[in-house]
């Protein structure tokens, strides 16, 4: 049973007790009934003694663990308005782990949320209202207790006036019997408790048992100069860019204050399921490195990560922005299909397309052209962003021809179509003559053209003159 829990327990009994006990009860004074602290003031306590002793051990299981392992505990004012304080209940354990409790109180009733038993008189011993003095009552009510005295006597360091409150019982049941005894002593201007010690003893059956019990005041900011124990979280850095599906990282730290000595357990929380962050150490101890890296990968978008440290009674917190954007990339895209005859070729343009900042050189392949078909790219090789051109000649059929882009650590392809038609068969003009016609008339010319020289050679007679004005008269033989 870890201390806030056990503290209620001893509050309870000696509450019963008190209700049980006529002898500290007395007449209400008209008194004012107010809260005497203000927000942000605290007192420190430590445990004084805790002991159980038994012939039955189950009675002091049934306490629970022993207080003893306690570092210090702390009343700590969160707000005030009268006649209602709310408090927060601070325990450090020697281990290293913490806890708190949030309660209120009211000073005029003195009812509070955590040790009001239900039934009976109420009951907080936490913190009264300022300034009373014996012989008032405790709370606004005639059946509450008493002060036993008002005594100024020095309170770390420092006079103070304090207000008892003392009472003993002994209680018969047949063969056993209950006696208790109880001390309560408050700052009389804050109203604070300084110690409360408490006793339980018991006599015959089932057992023999005594309980002890005391917690003090070892400091304050209300009379003194404390301050409370405390610690604080930082991001380094706090905004992380993140390129694709890298890793981006921000160390956190926990800064310790005025010996704050307990572990503080981390976790993370993103703003968005389309981000991923982990810690490389969830619990930070005393004594340890008090760092913990964060780690966060996730789609493109802008993200907060909010870290809190959980250090039992204090929570703190630090932020860290995360902005994730798209790697640097590109696009391979063909113009169109190619088609052409064959004899011919068809040329279609490939284009790199940069995305997100691409700058890198792009290196372009034909990776797959059919038996076939040939293909090739006039520039094997673009900056960033341009065109190429690829050209395919080959036999009738069709094909896909596969252009591989690489560059900036990635591959992408373009699958281009190329169909490839027959080209159609060469025909004569219908006004043309066969050739063997042709080549006969040829033959024929010829032949015409010899008769024709030889005819003419004939007719001329050797060695004949003719004369002038003659020519049309034949010549006579003598």
């Amino acid at each position: 049973m870890r201390g806030p829990i056990r503290l209620v327990v001893f509050f309870c009994l000696m509450l019963v007790v008190m209700a049980l006990s006529p002898s500290i009860l007395s007449a209400h004074a008209a008194t004012a009934y107010a809260p005497g602290v203000m927000p942000g003031q605290f007192a420190q306590y430590k445990i004084l003694y805790d002991s159980c002793q038994s012939t039955d051990p189950s009675v002091c299981q049934s306490t629970g663990s022993s207080l003893n392992d306690t570092q210090y505990a702390a009343l700590q004012v969160i707000s005030v308005s009268a006649p209602t304080i709310t408090l927060q209940l601070l325990t450090v354990y020697k281990n290293g782990t913490g806890s708190h409790e949030g309660l209120t109180v009211n000073v005029d009733t003195g009812s509070s949320n955590l040790t009001s038993l239900g039934q009976g008189p109420p009951g907080d011993y936490f913190v009264l209202a300022g300034n009373l003095q014996s012989p008032d009552n405790i709370w606004n009510s005639p059946s509450a207790p008493t002060f036993n005295a008002t005594i100024v006597e020095p309170v770390l360091g420092q006079s103070r006036s304090v207000n008892f409150l003392n009472f003993s019982s002994t209680f018969s049941f047949g063969p056993s019997s209950l006696s208790t005894s109880s001390g309560f002593a408050f700052d009389q201007a804050s109203g604070v408790f300084i110690e409360i010690s408490f006793s339980f003893t018991t006599t015959g059956a089932p057992g023999n048992s005594q309980i002890k019990f005391a917690l003090g005041m070892v400091d304050n900011n209300i009379w003194g100069s404390a301050i409370l124990p405390d610690f604080d979280l930082s991001a380094s850095p706090t905004t992380v860019d993140i390129v694709g599906s890298a890793t981006g990282t921000s160390t956190i730290t926990l800064t310790r204050s005025n010996g704050f000595a307990a572990t503080v357990k981390l976790t993370a929380t993103p703003s968005s399921s389309s981000i991923t962050c982990s810690l490389s150490s969830n619990s930070l101890a005393n004594g340890g490195s008090d760092t913990s890296t964060l780690s966060c990968t996730g789609s493109p978008g802008m993200y907060t990560v909010a870290i809190d440290g959980n250090g039992g009674y204090s929570i703190h917190s630090a932020s860290v922005s995360v902005s994730i954007i798209a790697s640097p990339d590109f696009q391979i895209s063909h113009s169109g299909p190619i088609s052409f005859q064959t004899g011919s070729s068809g040329t279609a343009t490939i284009t790199i397309t940069a995305q997100n900042g691409y700058t890198s050189a792009t290196n372009l392949e034909v990776s797959s052209a059919p038996s076939g078909l040939t293909c090739n790219l006039n520039n094997n090789s673009v900056s960033g962003y341009g065109s190429v051109t690829l050209t395919c000649s080959g036999q009738p059929g069709s094909y896909t021809v596969t252009v591989k882009a690489t560059g900036g650590g990635t591959s992408h392809s373009t699958d281009t179509p190329v169909t490839v038609s027959a080209a159609p068969a060469s025909t004569q003009p219908a006004s043309s003559l066969p050739m063997p016609l042709v080549y006969g008339g040829i033959g024929i010319a010829v032949i015409v053209a010899a008769l024709v020289a030889f005819l003419f050679i004939r007719r001329k007679p050797s060695g004949a003159v003719v004369a002038p004005g003659d020519a049309s008269t034949p010549a006579t033989q003598a």
